[in-house]
Parts: structure tokens; sequence; C-alpha cells
């Protein structure tokens, strides 16, 4: 009697005169079959990641854009990862190349840039099909280093930095208009109450330290009228 222990990190495959006989988890499994009409391959299903360097293709606005691309999966799978094709990573690499490639060559180099954390789910996505046949489960497809060329990025840089200036500009014109309505207002007031003028002065004068100088005078009918000036 043949026994095989796996471990919790793999999968065995027995096969029983070249089919597929049984599926092995993790512990002591007795196997089918005769020893040799039997054969069991060891399939590893822990995570796994494959990093993509040096790509490159073309954003919809400019060539040559670089980036790296870095896949995480794990086989769900054991006999379609084996089965269904000769090279299963290999397969699953070229999947999440194209899926890639694609993603940048249908926007502005603008949005790639700046959309590179947003494309892990539509890249994870188009590539999980592709998965699925070749018995893969797919963790994450994620854009990393992007990269334009020199002469794109000075550009990138010079549109900031206007679009930058132009904001600060419009700040300071939104802070002069209301300096002017303020000023306005205060004007107006000042127009309709002239009492509030002679206030404001002698606020003005003790503020800086000025002497006041009340003049009063005698009013016809008895009343008093005052007036006021600031040194």
């Amino acid at each position: 009697m043949t026994r095989l222990t796996v471990t919790e990190s793999e999968r065995a495959v027995v096969r029983v005169d070249g089919v597929v006989a049984a599926v092995l988890a993790a512990g002591r499994h007795r196997l089918p079959g005769r020893a040799w009409r039997r054969s069991v391959e060891r399939v590893d299903v822990r995570e796994r990641t494959v990093l993509l360097t040096s790509q490159e293709s073309a954003a919809a606005d400019v060539p040559g854009v670089r980036f790296s691309v870095a896949l995480r999966f794990r086989v769900a799978d054991p006999v379609a990862f084996l089965v269904v094709s000769a090279d299963p990573v290999d397969d699953l690499r070229l999947a999440a190349q194209v899926a890639a490639r694609d993603w940048v060559a249908a926007r502005a180099v603008d949005d790639v840039v700046s959309g590179r954390a947003g494309a892990t789910a539509e890249l994870t996505a188009a590539v999980a099909p592709a998965a699925a046949r070749l018995g893969v489960d797919v963790l994450e497809v994620s854009l990393r280093d992007v990269a334009v060329p020199g002469e794109v990025r000075r550009a990138l840089l010079e549109v900031s930095a206007a679009r930058l200036e132009a904001q600060a500009r419009l700040e300071r014109a939104r802070g002069e208009t209301a300096a002017l309505r303020a000023l306005a207002n205060g004007t107006r007031a000042l127009e309709q109450n002239p009492a509030l003028l002679q206030l404001r002065t002698v606020q003005a004068a003790a503020e800086g330290g000025g002497q006041v100088v009340l003049h009063l005078g005698a009013a016809v009918g008895g009343a008093a009228a005052g007036g006021a000036e600031a040194s």
C-alpha cells in the first residue's frame, strides 16, 4: 500500500493510466491504483507574484510610455492548471501584458499618470476570464513605475506650473474684489450715517495715540450740538 503526504501549500493530482483519478488536499492519503499505473503531480497553490518590467505602449496622445505590471495570483483548479496550457504562467503573463497595454493606449498620458491607482480594478477584471480558463484566481493586476518621455515630462510640468499660477492669480483677484466690495460697503454706510464718520475718526485717533478735541456750542433753541476733531 502506498501512502502520500500532501502539505498545506500544495495539491496532488493523481492519474491512473493517464486519467485524473483524484486531487488530494493537505494530509496523508492512500493512493489508488498500482504504482506502475499511477503518476502524481504536485501543484503549488500559494500566492505568486509575477512582475513584468520594461513594458512600453503608446498612449492616446503620445508614444513611448513605459511601465511595469505586477500580477498576483494563485492556483484554484490544479487539474485545469496542468491540462489546459503547456505554460499557464506564461499565458497569464501575456494576458496581463495585453490588458495593461490596451488600458494605456485608451487614455491620454496625463490620465495614465494620474489614474494609475484606479487601473488595478479594471486590469484585474480584464485578466480574470483568461485566468479562470487556466484554473487560476487573479488576485490583483496593478500598473507600476509609469514613465513618460523626457520632453513630455517637461511639457507636463510646464502645464502644471501654468495651472497653479492661474489658480493663484484667481485667488488674488477674488481677494482684491472682496476688499473693494467691503470698502464700497463701508463708504456707503458712512455716507448714509454721518455720525459714524465722527465716531470712526475718534476711534482712529485713540488707536493711534492722538489727542481728541471736542468743540461744543449752543444751538438754536437751546439744543446742544457737538463736533469732534482728531489731532
